[in-house]
């Protein structure tokens, strides 16, 4: 009896279709959340940041995602070498998939080995040239070899993409006024 009447109640509801949002591709996604970086306001910019990131680091293969995830955990853990490893192994199984280059630049920054580290980043920015990250860890790189006009135009770069990028902004502040400085 309580079946039925549920039956008969529920059909006497009616609920309105919600409207249906187009489901993107991965890539149009990142077109999307790329474009909105361009005008967020410096909050909801990070989320947006982050959330491009993730798009990023997704390599649509579960080798290749479980080798980054050792290599992240290697690297959390302070294995250094492994991380190498497992990032140099994303690089020959999908030398495509600019975050594993991302991710060995970053260990060869680490270690001090500029130029694997400009290597591995000029191959991330060629495969992806929207890579905020990349440009900002290829301004760190070029100021440790002490070539702050490139840095600089690299910390520019990652502002061009991403204009709220507050680390990017510091960086670029404080050489634009080293460089002011030396002109006086």
């Amino acid at each position: 009896m309580i079946t039925t009447l549920l039956a008969l109640a529920l059909q006497a509801v009616t609920i309105p279709d919600a409207p249906q949002q187009p489901v993107l591709e991965p890539e149009e996604r990142l077109e999307a959340r790329l474009q909105a970086l361009q005008s967020a306001e410096e909050g909801e910019a990070a989320d947006i940041a982050q959330e491009v990131l993730a798009l990023w680091a997704d390599a649509d293969s579960a080798t290749i995602d479980l080798l980054m995830e050792r290599g992240e955990e290697a690297l959390i853990a302070g294995e250094a070498d492994l991380a190498a490893r497992m990032f140099d192994h994303v690089n020959r199984l999908e030398p495509d998939f600019a975050e594993g280059w991302l991710r060995s630049a970053q260990i060869a920054q680490a270690r001090q080995d500029w130029e694997f580290s400009l290597q591995a980043l000029n191959r991330a920015l060629t495969l992806e040239p929207r890579r905020f990250d990349a440009f900002y860890l290829l301004g760190r790189t070029l100021e440790q070899a002490n070539r702050p006009e490139a840095a600089l135009e690299a910390y520019e770069q990652a502002l061009e993409i991403y204009p709220a990028y507050e680390l990017a902004e510091q960086n670029a502040a404080r050489i634009r006024a080293r460089l002011r400085g030396r002109t006086l």
